[in-house]
């Protein structure tokens, strides 16, 4: 393909590694809990994924979660559990600082409005689109549909890179380009072989 106008690429997995066991570990010690109490109570009737989808917001998820532990969690609670559970991967970010400036590079992720902030603050300039800002989840195609839009750039001049091969196939149904990259050496080989490293 010619240089691709944009550049989407998965957060965590590939630009980051994220432990979940910490998130609600940190959250529990906030909480006054255990993490297994936290993890139940995010899990009940889907309360994570609704977020993530964009059907509650930070309000309404941590309301629901003070509801079911019988806590004051507030959301620098729930930043601090994501920040500590997070690590950016220095030597990806340094591929995409290569990256030709002609290029609109951003991230989707599937992730709530309450971890936007945390992924925002790690990138620094980066622009983040959130499957809850955007209401609708990978590997849907929709979702890849809605982030072009919001760069305004066509799927068919759009590059997609995850780890998660379902992923990748939700992009391709959408007309994106779209190939898997697991580390920093698999992904700037991709990007090279679609020529957007300068």
């Amino acid at each position: 393909m010619q240089r691709p106008h944009a550049l989407l690429l998965d957060f965590d997995g590939l630009l980051a590694d994220y432990d979940h066991r910490i998130h609600l570990r940190q959250l529990a010690d906030a909480a006054g809990c255990a993490p297994e109490q936290v993890d139940a109570a995010l899990r009940t009737d889907g309360l994570e994924f609704a977020h993530a989808r964009g059907e509650l917001d930070g309000e309404q998820l941590l309301q629901a979660l003070n509801q079911r532990l019988d806590s004051e969690l507030i959301a620098a609670h729930w930043h601090a559990a994501r920040l500590a559970a997070t690590r950016l991967r220095s030597d990806c970010m340094a591929v995409l600082e290569r990256v030709h400036s002609d290029v609109k590079v951003a991230v989707l992720t599937n992730n709530g409005l309450l971890t936007q902030p945390v992924i925002e603050q790690l990138l620094g300039s980066r622009r983040v689109l959130c499957s809850a800002a955007l209401g609708v989840r990978k590997p849907d195609p929709a979702a890849y549909l809605a982030a072009c839009a919001a760069l305004g750039c066509a799927p068919e001049r759009s590059l997609f890179v995850d780890h998660l091969f379902r992923n990748v196939q939700g992009a391709r149904e959408a007309g994106l380009h779209a190939d898997t990259a697991f580390h920093a050496q698999s992904l700037r080989r991709l990007l090279k072989r679609n020529h957007c490293l300068g």
